[in-house]
């Protein structure tokens, strides 16, 4: 039976999701960060969330929480070239004078010389829900796994990230090309006149994308190619996803999970396909054709407050998919038997992911982005290797500190790598890691806070942050003291 307390603690959870999902995917897009390397460092922190309302209970160990944050940066690919695909236009930063397609209007001339071609918005829409479908795969599996009854091993996750990624393999080399050729033909046809500008004789986009398979750097080179390249990423990925769920649901006899993530997954690509107005809007053409946008829409309408949006609906709908299918179990024991049963293995597999996680990518970012500071403020000189420097540095003081104390906890005390509950760790690691990503976001390279009035993202993302410490600290305390020994 549903308590108060229960439903008060859901919705909590559900706003902290939507909250710092947008906090942390906008800080995961900014330098230091990017890439799979920001979408650890978001996954972690989702993870920790989930630990904190969910993680009393059998099969939640604290291994799932790097684990979680290794699944999410594991699938992601880029997305910023097709992005314009919404607007109807596709984008080369490279020069184009060749042909254009028959019946579409000239192509467009960016400020910085980049070439953006028309094409049928709709076909340009599908694109951008694709790459939307393939933005969380691995980790709504991951996620939805851990509730859905089934006992899930290592081995399980390791060939469900086989499945993912060798089917993806399989469609690039396949019918993915076929399948944009009908959804997208105009993008087909200018990938074409790119290589013929360039002056390659392939038969087709296709064959050469095959002749340089996977090498997304020859790509850059010809106008509209990396588009082409791009998009089978995304239709690959798409149908690697659904080969995914059909794992879960043949193989692991796994409904909740299967379809769970297929949710989410479909929840993702519907927000940021509509979230992606925000980036789009300043072309006049396709969907925003005759669209008349005030200039407050336009004041707001960035890079940096799409990638917030994104992660806002993200986090929103995963954990409100968890606090509609999952219930409360705070009384439950934690669960901190080994991985393994061999303790050497565990405490090898405990290492890596750890130092990985917890030490190399925010040492990354620390490093990083304090190199830049010292080169923006012109106390070191451009391409010094300060920033390789302090990461390798912090790792190496990290991954001594975890040698020490996962072999004390590991093999010496049979406990868990932090000897504490999961749910306990992730009560001390989330606002650390948050505070964390504060400091560097804001205060570490030049941008952040001297740069509160010139762009809208930084008012946002302090809003965002003081709505975090305004909902979570209230919740701590009121958790610290139902918890007290008196009650």
């Amino acid at each position: 039976m549903k308590t108060k307390s229960d439903v008060g603690a859901k919705f909590i959870s559900v706003i902290l999701g939507a909250i710092i999902g947008g906090f942390m995917w906008r800080c995961r897009g900014d330098g230091g960060f990017g890439s799979s390397w920001g979408l650890y460092s978001v996954g972690l922190v989702f993870m920790l969330l989930i630990y904190h309302f969910y993680g009393n209970r059998k099969g939640m160990k604290y291994e799932m929480i790097p684990l979680g944050a290794l699944m999410l940066g594991l699938s992601v690919t880029g997305y910023a070239t097709v992005i314009t695909q919404l607007a109807g236009v596709v984008w080369s930063d490279l020069p184009y004078s060749g042909e254009m397609l028959n019946g579409l209007d000239p192509v467009l001339i960016g400020q910085n010389g980049d070439v953006y071609a028309p094409i049928d918005h709709v076909s340009g829409a599908v694109i951008i829900f694709l790459m939307a479908f393939t933005l969380i795969p691995l980790f709504s599996f991951f996620v939805t796994s851990l509730f859905s009854g089934k006992e899930y091993k290592i081995r399980h996750y390791i060939t469900a990230i086989a499945v993912f990624m060798v089917s993806s393999l399989i469609f690039k080399a396949s019918v993915s090309h076929f399948i944009l050729q009908l959804i997208n033909p105009d993008q087909v046809e200018y990938a074409a006149l790119g290589l013929k500008s360039c002056g390659y004789d392939y038969a087709s986009p296709m064959a050469a994308y095959m002749s340089h398979f996977l090498d997304r750097g020859w790509t850059q080179d010809i106008a509209f190619f990396e588009n082409y390249y791009m998009s089978i990423e995304h239709v690959s990925d798409a149908l690697a996803v659904v080969v995914l769920s059909l794992y879960a649901l043949i193989f692991r006899k796994d409904k909740y999970t299967c379809f769970g993530s297929l949710v989410l997954n479909v929840l993702s690509a519907v927000t940021t396909t509509v979230s992606t107005v925000l980036v789009s809007c300043s072309f006049d053409s396709g969907f925003f054709k005759g669209v008349e946008f005030s200039e407050t829409f336009r004041r707001f309408a960035t890079w940096g407050t799409w990638e917030f949006v994104v992660g806002f609906f993200i986090g929103l709908f995963l954990m409100a998919f968890l606090a509609l299918t999952v219930r409360n179990n705070e009384n439950a024991a934690a669960d901190i038997a080994p991985v393994f049963e061999n303790r050497k293995l565990t405490f090898a597999f405990n290492f890596l992911l750890t130092v990985f996680i917890l030490g190399v990518t925010p040492a990354r970012v620390i490093g990083i982005r304090f190199a830049r500071l010292l080169e923006n403020t012109n106390v070191l000189g451009d391409d010094e290797p300060l920033g390789t420097i302090l990461t390798v540095v912090l790792s190496v003081i990290f991954g001594v500190f975890m040698i020490r104390l996962m072999r004390r906890n590991i093999l010496e005390k049979n406990s868990d790598a932090f000897d504490m509950s999961p749910v306990k760790f992730a009560e001390i690691a989330l606002p650390s890691y948050l505070g964390m990503c504060f400091a560097v976001y804001f205060f570490l390279d030049n941008i952040g806070i001297r740069f509160i009035k010139t762009d809208i993202t930084v008012p946002i993302m302090l809003t965002a942050s003081a709505l975090i410490a305004a909902i979570y600290v209230p919740f701590r305390i009121k958790r610290a003291r139902k918890n007290s020994p008196g009650n």
